[in-house]
């Protein structure tokens, strides 16, 4: 019998997944054999999570709790390979028990924690879920964001909880206190969703991605152009085949006649779109603000237009609701999280 250690031990949860005291159990009753060890673990379905490791998981959930003072906000997100899975009540629930871990005892180590529940692993409940479910699971991210001094957090989850924001907003005077703070706050992170803001205001935006946005203004309106002249040409080429085909066959005068007359307006089109072209390329400076102060409008959350009356912008709202709660009203910053997609920091 080979000697069963720590070290052998480790080495065969990490081939499995399964849990310390399985593998273990699993080396005794092979008398040390590793491999003997692996196949009675995948024989009791110990192993399943290391089977399953590989595969992707893209879909899942996020949770998002919202501290009672709205101080402080807890994200994660708990990926799943299905969307089915996802949308399964014990998945979910194992989603939410996790952020509740967080609440608990932090971020740090998440999965070397013991689980509030049953005060095993983290990572050993993780493996016995992925078990009864059937897929990878994996906390892909958990974090906390807190507001700063004098400001408060609101969210909104949206989508079968696969989009989420926490937006902070900070008050003054009397609509620091003001009961319509928070409903203000819940629609601005609404707002993060419906119209899919990036940055808060312009200032944000980085230079680099402005000119970026230039440049593919400029591609844009030469490629709008050119494609303009392209379709002018070839109704032109269209009306002279169409012309040939009748001298050679029928050659009736008069659909000859409205044939030429077809291509004489179609070459003045093909003509004025290469006179529109060149007017444009003479204006390009104008028209790349043009569509960057676009892009700014439909990418700046504080620019947008308010998603239950577009006739407002939200900067508008802001203000308008500052009068209304009595305070100076700012909104200072938004995460947005989807899932699936890179982790990010707040």
């Amino acid at each position: 019998m080979s000697a069963i250690t720590a070290q052998t031990v480790n080495e065969l949860r990490g081939r499995t997944g399964a849990g310390l005291m399985d593998c273990k159990k699993a080396l005794t009753e092979a008398a040390g054999d590793m491999e003997k060890a692996v196949e009675i673990l995948r024989i009791k379905g110990m192993a399943t999570r290391d089977k399953k490791s590989g595969r992707s998981a893209n879909e899942g959930v996020l949770v998002l709790r919202l501290a009672a003072d709205a101080a402080s906000a807890t994200v994660l997100e708990l990926n799943c390979e299905t969307d089915f899975v996802a949308k399964n009540e014990a998945f979910v629930a194992l989603a939410n028990d996790l952020a509740a871990q967080v609440e608990k005892h932090g971020h740090d180590n998440l999965t070397e924690q013991a689980f509030h529940k049953t005060g095993q692993k983290v990572n050993d409940h993780l493996t016995e879920q992925v078990t009864k479910l059937g897929e990878n699971l994996k906390v892909s991210r958990s974090l906390t964001v807190k507001a700063g001094p004098g400001g408060k957090l609101a969210s909104y989850v949206h989508n079968g909880s696969k989009i989420a924001v926490v937006l902070e907003i900070a008050a003054e005077g009397a609509a620091a206190g003001h009961a319509g703070l928070p409903e203000l706050g819940r629609q601005l992170a609404m707002q993060v969703v419906a119209n899919g803001a990036e940055y808060l205001r312009r200032e944000e935006v980085p230079a680099e991605r402005l000119e970026k946005e230039r440049v593919i203004a400029e591609e844009f309106t030469k490629s709008e152009a050119d494609k303009a002249i392209a379709e002018a040409q070839r109704i032109v080429e269209d009306y002279r085949g169409q012309l040939a085909e009748q001298k050679a066959g029928a050659n009736d005068p008069a659909v000859v006649a409205e044939l030429e007359k077809r291509i004489a307006n179609s070459e003045k089109a093909a003509k004025a779109a290469e006179g529109r072209k060149q007017g444009q390329l003479a204006n390009i400076e104008k028209i790349k603000s043009g569509r960057v102060d676009k892009f700014l409008a439909e990418r700046c959350l504080l620019d947008q237009p308010f998603f239950r009356d577009p006739e407002k912008k939200v900067s508008d709202l802001v203000a308008e609701s500052a009068r209304q709660l009595g305070g100076a009203v700012k909104v200072v910053r938004f995460h947005r999280f989807a899932v699936g997609e890179s982790g990010e920091q707040a």
